[in-house]
């Protein structure tokens, strides 16, 4: 658990709050653009990547899980508390930037995702 807690540690973004992530990113792109296409691309590249390690963390936690721990009592019931807290630490991150990566550079451009029709009546 100190190894996988470490490798969190070592993924999270060094952002600071929380609450001050958006204005980052947006610092973060703006600077991307002013330097080109291609630093652009690096910084979607580095995001995408980034959410490929939380992944990837998220797998090593839940292996872990899945193991169980030794211990009686409060000593296993403290290191299940601790998945859960690096767990949702990590989630939040992860999931900010999953959000961020979609609206800025979805998978698919809006204009081909469906040539369906939509009919409204009123």
């Amino acid at each position: 658990l100190k190894h996988i807690r470490q490798l969190i540690t070592d993924w999270q973004s060094e952002w600071g709050a929380e609450s001050t992530w958006p204005k980052r990113f947006h610092e973060q792109i703006k600077h991307a653009q002013g330097r080109g296409q291609l630093a652009t691309d690096l910084f979607f590249s580095q995001c995408e990547a980034h959410i490929e390690e939380g992944r990837q963390l998220i797998w090593l936690l839940r292996s872990i899980t899945c193991k169980g721990f030794r211990g009686v009592g409060h000593k296993a019931a403290d290191s299940y508390e601790q998945v859960f807290d690096l767990l949702t630490s990590l989630l939040t991150e992860l999931h900010f930037f999953e959000v961020k990566l979609d609206d800025y550079a979805p998978i698919s451009p809006l204009s081909r995702v469906s040539e369906a029709c939509y009919y409204f009546t009123v």
